[in-house]
């Protein structure tokens, strides 16, 4: 039998000459119908137009959203300091678990109410192909959006978590630049630039760029990263607009191997605890090298009426080279069993959505069409061992160098999936508000893994509704319900092949806009359930019979306290389980039942000396968690980190920012799951700035 973890797959598209055969003729039905429109049509703008990347194919920015949707703007990216990553950013966000797995310099961890969930790059499918996990340089984003719980309306195959929606930094209609340079501990240093020029009234153009090298907390660890990316966008006329956006990463260094075993770090033992800055790897041997290479762009054309065609197009490839070694277990005294994780290869990545929209009015009531049809191709092809041998060492005094042999097996998926979308929003003055969307998917996935082969294709519809009433009060009660997929491949014992993992969720919940303070509030009551997930019966043989369940509250609220007061409040309780067997379901490991976090932020303006002074404090607390599958009755500690951050605009062009993560340097186990994973220790970070 062989079974891939459902993150061990994924996509496919058209063929290159149809691919530039649909833009082509897209684009000439675009100049034909402009010419066609009067003068007197010609009053839209592109101003007035939402950005074609936004995870709302409705172009409204989420502002009648009947669900949970957080947005994380550009400020609050700048204030998160220099290097961080996107599981920093998500870290006060309401219902949202990051950095669970503790400081990792190869890639991004965070769940979504209890389940793994997607990341799209300017609302295209990013289509992750097994151990080739897409990264993105988070300073070349403009803001992120946080899409909570199963949906598959927008994108077809995601997991039931949802979707984090990155929209990339795009060019403006005016001049302006920067430059930064930043130094921390681990020997961080980064130096970073962004510039918008602009060519004449059409034409803009932006250059994103960074290089950084650091060490990490765990012995012997660091990474050295260059990123660039450039766009360009044309306005071709008042109607019709092209950005082109590209990018580079390129990461080369000595990855970090959190990995611990129980022993030793959750289990007591006569040595004491493993170091927490311990290396159980093979630094003179582990290496990580990946390169990205990115490029697409976003069409839009306003026929005039309300009526609009869009079309996103991203071409993606991932060079990647991988050697880590590590820990899996122990023999319950001073030696600990090793493994090591082999890749090398590449992965490449097409995504193609069109959409149509028409709004038509009739009085008091407003009422938006969508159809889209949407196609995505992804291809991976490697060489790959997940777990070979690597001789034992000991916990407590690690001496490198044992010999071992790395080979690796082929490691080939790919997976087509075309979609097709109908989506409508019906708006009653501005008082109730439906939502109903239909989505039809065909895919068609299949893997060469080592000897095995397998394969998986089916037709799957799901579906995304809900209804939004809206009072004078500021109050506006919801409740949705909606649906998505995710193919897995393998076949069980009696060689049946897998069903797609399939979520559901119904979620009500109450958002306010208080008419006497500067506020939002969002309480959402969700629940949550993945069917079809892997369990074993009693002949310990895997079957599809099990599910995975999240029944949770969420509150968040950014408010106003006064003219130089902010804050941010979140809190999610969850109740999250899953089956293990069967006839057992225990507590999903990893997920908190209790998640908290504060941010107050204070900018000082009543002195000429200190003027724009700014302080923000937030503390996160994470509640206990339990591995009962493997550690029955042995709880992972709640932990709270302290953050802090400070600027101040030294002049006209120049200014200063300290963060500091962790600020007391605080000790901790973040989690076990068979694993069990040491928290981030405290980083410190100076940034200078020159802006024009």
């Amino acid at each position: 039998m062989t079974v891939m973890n459902k993150n061990g797959y994924r996509m496919h598209l058209m063929p290159k000459k149809t691919v530039i055969a649909v833009m082509l003729a897209c684009a000439a039905t675009q100049a034909f119908a402009e010419e066609k429109q009067s003068e007197k049509e010609k009053t839209v703008t592109l101003q007035e137009i939402a950005v074609v990347g936004s995870a709302d194919k409705s172009g409204d920015n989420f502002k009648s959203s009947a669900q949970s949707v957080s947005i994380i703007n550009e400020q609050d990216i700048k204030n998160i300091g220099a290097n961080k990553k996107l599981d920093d950013l998500l870290g006060y966000e309401a219902g949202v678990l990051s950095k669970q797995f503790g400081a990792d310099n190869k890639t991004n961890w965070f769940k979504v109410r209890g389940f793994d969930a997607n990341t799209t790059l300017d609302g295209t499918s990013l289509s992750n192909n097994g151990f080739f996990i897409w990264e993105q340089e988070i300073y070349g984003l403009e803001k992120v959006e946080v899409l909570k719980g199963a949906n598959s309306f927008n994108y077809g195959a995601t997991d039931a978590g949802g979707t984090i929606n990155l929209v990339s930094k795009r060019p403006m209609k005016d001049v302006a630049g920067e430059l930064n340079v930043s130094v921390g501990n681990f020997d961080r240093r980064t130096v970073s630039g962004d510039y918008n020029g602009v060519i004449n009234d059409s034409v803009s153009y932006r250059l994103v760029g960074l290089y950084s090298k650091m060490d990490y907390p765990i012995d012997y660890t660091g990474m050295e990263q260059f990123y660039f990316a450039p766009s360009l966008t044309w306005d071709i006329n008042d109607r019709t607009s092209l950005t082109i956006l590209a990018s580079l990463l390129k990461k080369k260094g000595t990855p970090t191997n959190g990995f611990m075993p129980g022993y030793g770090s959750l289990i007591a033992t006569q040595y004491g605890k493993i170091g927490y800055d311990t290396n159980l790897g093979e630094p003179g041997r582990d290496y990580f090298d990946r390169k990205q290479y990115s490029i697409g762009y976003e069409f839009s054309h306003d026929f005039g009426q309300q009526f609009r065609f869009t079309q996103n197009y991203r071409y993606g490839k991932m060079d990647h080279d991988f050697l880590g070694v590590f820990a899996f277990g122990s023999n319950n005294d001073r030696l600990a069993n090793r493994g090591y994780s082999y890749l090398n290869g590449q992965s490449k990545v097409h995504s193609i959505d069109n959409r149509l929209s028409k709004t038509f009015e009739f009085g008091d009531i407003k009422d938006t069409v969508l159809l889209g049809i949407d196609y995505k191709r992804s291809k991976a092809d490697a060489q790959n061992n997940g777990f070979g041998g690597v001789p034992q060492i000991d916990l407590f005094e690690p001496v490198y160098g044992a010999p071992f042999t790395v080979t690796g097996s082929p490691y080939e998926l790919s997976l087509k999936q075309q979609g097709t979308y109908i989506f409508n929003k019906f708006d009653w003055n501005d008082t109730v508000l439906i939502n109903l969307g239909l989505r039809n998917d065909n895919y068609d996935s299949r893997s060469f893994i080592g000897t095995a082969a397998n394969s998986a294709n089916g037709n799957k519809n799901t579906h995304n509704a809900s209804i939004m009433l809206r009072t004078s009060l500021g109050l506006s009660p919801y409740v949705s319900h909606s649906t998505s997929f995710n193919p897995l491949l393998g076949a069980d014992a009696a060689g049946r092949g897998y069903k797609p993992f399939e979520g559901e969720q119904l979620e009500v919940g109450l958002k306010y806009e208080p008419t006497w303070m500067r506020a939002s509030f969002n309480l959402a009551v969700f629940d949550l359930t993945e069917k079809n997930a892997l369990i074993s019966n009693a002949s310990n043989i895997q079957t599809q019979a099990g599910e995975r369940r999240n029944k949770g509250i969420e509150l968040q609220s950014d408010m106003r306290i006064a003219d130089n007061v902010s804050a941010r409040l979140s809190y999610t309780r969850n109740n999250a389980e899953q089956d293990l067997n069967t006839t057992r379901t225990v507590r999903a490991p990893l997920i908190p039942d209790n998640q908290a976090a504060v941010r107050i932020s204070y900018k000082h303006t009543n002195s000429e000396i200190l003027n724009g002074l700014k302080f923000t404090l937030g503390v996160r607390y994470n509640g206990s968690t339990e591995d009962e599958a493997n550690y029955p009755g042995l709880k992972v500690a709640s932990y709270t980190l302290v953050d802090a951050m400070a600027s101040y605009p030294v002049s006209q062009h120049w200014s200063l920012q300290v963060n500091a993560t962790n600020l007391f340097n605080k000790e901790y186990l973040s989690a076990c799951d068979f694993y069990c994973y040491y928290g981030t220790s405290r980083t410190v970070d100076a940034q200078l700035s020159y802006l024009w």
